[in-house]
């Protein structure tokens, strides 16, 4: 490479960090509380080729990083907006706090720990951080992919109002392989020591190609660990049926409708509110309704969750479904015990018992069962000695069919 060359290349470094820092310069003062693409939450760094006439040259643009183009949802800490990346050409989902709640310490150190939890838990089933930064106004803010597709939440109000498309869609065993996907996430995150604490339909994302993501880790935290920093805030009203959906903060922390008994209690936590939240989502993603669906304000909320058994899934009746299989609804009915020691040990034993359901392993729990239980077993035996067992089932129909006819005949004799 020639002198020439050299300060060429030199010259034109310049002139890109010189118009990168001026377009900085001119968005900065742009209202980063704008949901209209407008905002200025950095600018891009990529240089791009250029061809003028027959000479190529590089360009940088000094483009806003992230464009907002509307808000995605909002949570009890923050919302969500979705963005296009303009350095890397691609949708994006920026979280922030809430406004209201940006001038809490107790909120800033939670959203804190939202982004090094996650930022941790790499997993196919957890959506992941790309970036994390702060704003021209110096709002803190963190970018996720942006995940096609609606929520858990979405599919179940579709499939209760019997959406014939979501019902061919989404049948039992895809339901089943979508609840696969969430505690293969939540295992993991056992793994690492941390428990989710707001577990539900709307923090569940499934994708058009069978992506399935667990979302919104604001109040995750470490197993038996401490909170980031008390919020002495009061828990908000929530005497709307609708709020006790919805994620609360304050001396309330989570969901009341998907929280264990001793989450309500206010005791400390592992493991295992995790696996009574996850039983309260499969089973209403199985019935299409929730195990208190009748409950209407946060104390009688609370106390169902604390003292009212759940009713069994396979009663609850749909008219655009048949009955939940009993199996699935015996499933969902342990991790909903009250007492935590009668839940399933851990996220992975129910893993393990939904693939030996797969596998044709069902237990036998009631007459149905019995009868699932030994059907397969047929099925099974067909599969490995088809002769044999079409021998043996063919001489025992005939079997009794030979005793009935004898019982007609002496029905008739007598």
């Amino acid at each position: 490479m020639s002198t020439n060359d050299l300060a060429n290349d030199a010259t034109l470094a310049s002139d890109i960090g010189r118009d990168a820092t001026l377009a900085y310069d001119s968005a900065a003062s742009l209202p980063s509380s704008r949901v209209d693409g407008s905002a200025a939450l950095r600018t891009t760094v990529l240089p791009r080729v250029e061809v003028v006439g027959i000479e190529p040259r590089i360009v940088a643009d000094g483009k806003i990083r992230y464009e907002l183009s509307g808000k995605l949802g909002e949570g009890g800490v923050g919302e969500v907006i979705k963005a296009r990346d303009n350095d890397i050409d691609r949708d994006v989902a920026i979280k922030r706090l809430r406004s209201e709640l940006r001038s809490s310490n107790a909120t800033l150190l939670r959203f804190a720990e939202e982004i090094r939890t996650v930022g941790r838990l790499e997993h196919p089933n957890i959506v992941p951080i790309h970036d994390v930064g702060v704003d021209a106004n110096g709002e803190y803010f963190f970018v996720m992919k942006y995940i096609h597709g609606e929520t858990l939440e979405t599919i179940i109000e579709k499939l209760a109002a019997g959406d014939p498309a979501y019902h061919e869609k989404y049948d039992i065993e895809r339901r089943t392989e979508i609840m696969m996907g969430v505690l293969e996430a939540i295992a993991y995150a056992h793994s690492q020591k941390v428990i989710h604490r707001d577990i539900k339909p709307a923090n569940v994302m499934v994708g058009p190609y069978g992506e399935v993501m667990v979302m919104d880790w604001g109040l995750a935290r470490p197993i038996h660990g401490a909170e980031p920093l008390g919020d002495t805030r009061e828990a908000p009203d929530a005497s709307g049926s609708k709020k006790l959906f919805q994620t609360q903060l304050g001396t309330l922390l989570g969901t009341p409708a998907y929280m264990s008994p001793e989450q309500a209690r206010g005791e400390q936590l592992d493991e295992s509110t995790d696996v009574y939240s996850l039983s309260v989502m499969f089973y209403e993603l199985l019935a299409l309704r929730h195990p208190h669906e009748d409950v209407r304000t946060l104390e009688a909320m609370l106390e169902a969750v604390k003292t009212t058994p759940a009713p069994y899934a396979i009663m609850q009746s749909s008219k655009f479904q048949g009955p939940v299989p009993a199996d699935l609804s015996w499933f969902v009915d342990r991790g909903l015990r009250k007492n935590k020691s009668e839940r399933y040990a851990s996220v992975d034993a129910m893993i393990d018992r939904l693939r030996h359901r797969a596998a044709g392993d069902i237990p036998v729990q009631c007459p149905i069962t019995f009868s699932m239980r030994a059907t397969t077993l047929l099925r099974q035996s067909l599969g490995r000695h088809p002769f044999i067992t079409s021998a043996v089932f063919l001489l025992g129909t005939m079997g009794t069919f030979g005793m009935a006819i004898v019982g007609v005949f002496k029905l008739v004799g007598h």
